[in-house]
């Protein structure tokens, strides 16, 4: 470096080249980079020391350092050169190959969509030539989640999944609009229906932004000025929580909605629900045995997609009753290799749990007046008492880790445990409702303090538990590195979970359960944190959120439990007048609530031995600490703008 003349920027540069390339040749031989992210960008923080006297060129060779991308034959890279997006200067031939292999690596196995056909690098050609909807998405989704090596990563990042994200909308609306230049278009096939379903597992980053060109929304003509009188309420606490979380979890629903009701429509045109196939005699033998396979596979996938979705949002099932009957009742794929079989398997189980929480769904909320009915007159506990055991023999014979991969495994331990919060929740429902109609009043300032009797608690003992089971599994998903990669479908559970227990929690519970459900809770939103895709992604907003919540929840039910004697304040939520969980018969489903005399001081009630009366933690009452809104079609909580009101109407 002494010896060397800098006379421009590009000798100061080649002098630290050769400054890392002496360093990497003196230093012992490490192991190439791993292929799932971009290069280290430098040192951690307590390597920066004085005494490291190699931080400087560690930290030059760690940046410049080539990181190595996915390994490809030349005939395999040939063929990539010709893709139109490589031609344009996208990125490379090889990147591209690396994007298709991180997608497989990292994503599809956390999705049941795909199988791993395309993996193989020999099969790349008929995925470019024969099936561009799925390779244009697998190639928006893989370059939202992987950023590229080299220089520029991230901005290359961004503007290569934003050009994809576009092109594919341009398919999506040849598809829509019959716009093919051709009668046998290669846009309406098989891999358009899974890439139409990839998109509602995986959403591209436009999703949380405006339209680019349309400023005027769909209004024709402008409408009148808003009154800005009440701008203050905006700058409310919690209140960014409606455009952080609701809006774009709301417009995620809306998008995935009309994904799969287009993937249905040409499922039924291509004839995916009568016919083995449509590959001719003249294709290739692997060509035609894999589409035969992955033919049969995206009827599962439909009725399942379709039904859970319609089952969360509150929506009809576009699926009609008889096809039901030919999917379930259907021939099984034939030739499955054991991956294949354990897909069946996976896909079988999960049929099962959708049809169970479906007919949650109808038996309790037909209609909102039906539903109050069943809740104010006590028939939903022998409801209930039908679907308690057939949630545990679906556990029993379908959640086993031994016979599923541990993908497959996470996503039915996190499915069945919502069921499981889902419907017990019911008992929530009734807790609230009896409390609104005893009061038959606007104002809950001086609600009368309610017992949660004993079924009840059972009930919410179960959301508690259910609740804390996926949160767990959030940090385990954390730890092996494949939260950062979940489906949005999952990040939508963990998100519903957790406002599921923060309701559950404000009825009342123990001290001691509050604390081990708050720590569950902060575990949870450190794992969030801690794997961020981009400062957009709805696990990153909600994180933040959520870590307000639960603040000001712990402080609030601590606050609650001091002052419940103080008439002032509102009443909360009664503990069990029982000394433990009732074991005796309730095959008798009518029963009358139970309502505590308001005049005695809690403190005073007599030993409820673990639930005494000091050992009880509730908030005061506040309607929307019902886990459904009834007004809205018994939709999930998180979807309307007051499902958190609980915490936000309380005394600061």
């Amino acid at each position: 470096m002494m010896r060397t003349v800098v006379s421009s920027g590009n000798d100061a540069l080649n002098i630290l080249f050769e400054a890392a390339t002496a360093q990497e040749e003196n230093s012992p031989d490490t192991s190439s980079e791993s292929l799932a992210g971009p290069p280290s960008a430098g040192p951690s923080t307590q390597d920066r020391t004085p005494g490291n006297h190699d931080f400087a060129f560690e930290s030059v060779a760690r940046v410049i350092r080539p990181v190595k991308l996915s390994d490809a034959t030349q005939d395999t890279l040939n063929v990539w050169e010709a893709c139109r997006f490589v031609k344009m200067g996208w990125f490379s031939a090889r990147e591209a190959v690396t994007f298709i292999d991180l997608f497989y690596k990292n994503m599809s196995c956390l999705s049941p969509i795909l199988t791993d056909f395309y993996a193989n690098h020999r099969y790349h050609y008929w995925l470019i030539t024969r099936e561009p909807v799925l390779c244009s998405t697998i190639l928006m989704i893989s370059s939202r989640y992987h950023v590229l090596p080299g220089a520029g990563g991230e901005s290359r990042n961004f503007f290569i999944h934003h050009r994809l994200w576009s092109h594919c909308q341009k398919l999506t609306m040849r598809l829509i609009f019959g716009q093919e230049k051709s009668t046998k278009s290669k846009v309406r096939s098989l891999g358009t229906v899974e890439a139409l379903l990839l998109m509602s597992e995986w959403h591209p980053r436009a999703l949380h932004f405006p339209p680019e060109t349309d400023g005027w929304d769909d209004d024709l003509i402008p409408s009148a000025p808003r009154n800005h009188e009440n701008n203050e309420s905006s700058s409310a606490p919690g209140s960014r929580g409606v455009e952080d979380i609701i809006e774009p979890a709301r417009r995620s629903d809306q998008m995935s909605w009309m994904l799969l009701g287009c993937a249905l429509s040409l499922a039924h045109e291509l004839g995916i629900f009568e016919i083995e196939g449509t590959s001719s005699p003249a294709d290739e033998p692997e060509w035609r045995d894999q589409m035969a396979i992955r033919w049969q596979r995206v009827q599962r996938l439909l009725y399942v997609y379709i039904n859970q979705l319609a089952w969360r949002i509150g929506c009809m099932s576009p699926i009609p009753q008889s096809l039901n009957h030919a999917i379930l009742g259907g021939r099984k794929p034939q030739g499955l290799s054991p991956p294949g079989s354990t897909w069946l398997t996976f896909m079988d189980s999960w049929i099962e749990l959708t049809k169970l929480a479906k007919s949650v769904t109808d038996m309790f909320f037909p209609s909102a007046a039906f539903a109050r009915q069943q809740l104010h007159s006590g028939r939903y506990v022998g409801l209930l008492e039908h679907f308690r055991p057939l949630l545990n023999q679906w556990k029993d014979k379908y959640l086993q880790p031994q016979v599923l991969d541990q993908a497959f495994y996470n996503d039915l331990f996190i499915e069945y445990h919502f069921v499981r919060v889902y419907t017990h929740s019911v008992g929530m429902q009734a807790v609230v409702e009896r409390a609104v109609a005893e009061n038959d009043t606007n104002n809950f300032d001086g609600v009368r303090p309610m017992t949660i009797d004993p079924t009840d608690y059972e009930y919410i003992q179960e959301v508690i538990e259910g609740c804390g089971q996926i949160l767990q599994k959030v940090t385990h998903l954390a730890e092996a590195g494949a939260l950062r990669f979940s489906p949005v479908r999952i990040v939508l559970r963990i998100t519903s979970a957790s406002i599921f227990l923060m309701k559950a929690l404000s009825l009342g519970t123990r001290q001691a359960k509050l604390q081990e459900s708050i720590e569950i809770l902060e575990k949870s939103i450190k794992a969030l944190k801690s794997n961020a895709l981009d400062d957009v992604h709805l696990s990153t907003r909600y994180a933040a959120l959520l870590e307000m919540h639960v603040s000001r929840l712990r402080r609030n039910l601590l606050a609650s439990s001091k002052s419940s004697h103080d008439p002032t304040r509102r009443s909360s939520m009664g503990p069990p007048p029982w000394p433990g969980p009732d074991t005796g018969d309730r095959s008798n489903s009518m029963r009358t609530p139970v309502v505590q005399d308001p005049s005695p001081d809690l403190g005073y009630i007599p030993s409820l031995n673990d639930i005494g009366a000091d050992n009880w933690l509730s908030l005061p009452f506040d309607p929307s600490m019902a886990p459904f809104d009834m007004s809205h079609g018994c939709q999930f909580p998180m979807y309307e703008g007051g499902t958190l009101d609980f915490i936000w109407n309380l005394p600061s």
